[in-house]
């Protein structure tokens, strides 16, 4: 029978997400933490991970990372209720050799269907996921094209809140050469002052790494 281990710390969502599985005909077990994970993987190992990808001081990639330490042929599924947060660690999850991702929205039959199909030996990501990964990989290479790093590095620093002289310290350069560079941001940007360097990032959807 293939065995499944559950790892969420919403108690009613672990317990109805086990009693599914089990009346699906998987046998399945429930950790609420990930703090004991490790010792519970010496005691024995899963066909299947599902993990909540939020967990209390910790995320479903370390979460991932502890359990390939102890069963190196995992099969990892991160079951979320946060999908609009995969698009940005999609590329990073395939890296790491999690498997697949599903939402806490799907319906039973979805979350069956993907455990077998990981199962088989394939992967699976929602569509919607995958469609916004790709677009952010190409506003990544649209905000490398149009600014160099050290212009990355001035625009982030200004939307933390730093000053000139602070930005200057940071990046080892003169504050001459900062408020310079800004200009130049300013001009790429067509904006007249730092207050707007936020926004705009935002509005085109600019992604500083």
């Amino acid at each position: 029978m293939v065995s499944i281990l559950v790892i969420d710390d919403h108690k009613l969502v672990a317990e109805g997400t086990k009693k599914i599985l089990i009346e699906e005909g998987f046998e399945a077990e429930v950790l609420f933490s990930a703090g004991f994970l490790s010792s519970f993987l010496n005691r024995r190992t899963f066909d299947v991970y599902l993990v909540d990808w939020n967990l209390p001081g910790t995320n479903g990639m370390t979460v991932a990372e502890t359990i390939m330490k102890a069963d190196r042929k995992a099969k990892i599924v991160i079951y979320t209720g946060y999908e609009a947060e995969m698009p940005a660690v999609l590329d990073e999850l395939v890296a790491r050799g999690i498997n697949a991702v599903i939402s806490k929205e799907a319906n039973v039959a979805t979350l069956i269907a993907s455990i077998r199909v990981v199962l088989s030996g394939y992967e699976v990501f929602p569509h919607s996921v995958s469609k916004k990964a790709v677009e952010r990989r190409q506003l990544i290479k649209n905000t490398e094209t149009s600014f160099d790093e050290r212009e990355r590095e001035i625009m982030k620093a200004v939307i933390a809140g730093k000053t000139n002289k602070a930005i200057a310290i940071q990046l080892h350069i003169s504050q001459r050469t900062t408020e310079y560079l800004l200009k130049n941001i300013f001009t790429k940007l067509n904006i007249k002052s730092r207050e707007e360097i936020e926004q705009t990032v935002h509005q085109r959807g600019i992604i500083l790494k």
